[in-house]
């Protein structure tokens, strides 16, 4: 792997980390210093993420890793109650489409979040070839959870903390 590739990787890595790190303290933070520290992790990690290259996987290998459902309403729960009021929120699902609004949640963003980079973090520990590691990430970011990194930030800045 190329030493920008490395670089982009590692850049990744350190943003997922603190956005991870960052949910974990939740339950020591009060509501805004939360919502503030949040905003700040995911804006870091959608800048890294819009670096990763876009390259083809080494193996046809899918990672099989199931959901991780309790754990994931556990964390949705609690970060739910942290939130309080604030947790719903507007949304446009495809704003290149008229659509009506549909009611998102921070709670759901940030759990969802959370647990895709747990996820494809876990790979790189289970020794997954760098090209299918970046892929995976690529893949995670801009069919899932970067959606939900959108959300989260825009409705967070619109409370105005």
């Amino acid at each position: 792997m190329g030493d920008n590739l490395v670089l982009e990787l590692r850049r990744f890595r350190q943003a997922a980390t603190n956005f991870i790190e960052t949910v974990n303290l939740s339950s020591s933070l009060e509501r805004e210093a939360f919502l503030s520290s949040v905003s700040c992790c995911l804006a870091e990690l959608y800048s890294s993420a819009l670096y990763l290259p876009a390259v083809a996987p080494e193996t046809a290998e899918v990672d099989e890793t199931p959901f991780p459902t309790e754990q994931w309403a556990g964390l949705f729960q609690s970060i739910k109650e942290k939130i309080g009021p604030l947790d719903a929120y507007w949304v446009i699902f495809d704003s290149t489409e008229k659509d009506a609004p549909a009611q998102g949640s921070l709670a759901g963003d940030i759990s969802e979040i959370y647990y895709d980079l747990r996820q494809d973090l876990q790979l790189e520990e289970k020794g997954t070839p760098h090209a299918d590691l970046m892929w995976e990430l690529r893949e995670s970011f801009r069919h899932h959870w970067g959606r939900h990194a959108i959300g989260a930030l825009k409705a967070i800045y619109d409370l105005h903390l």
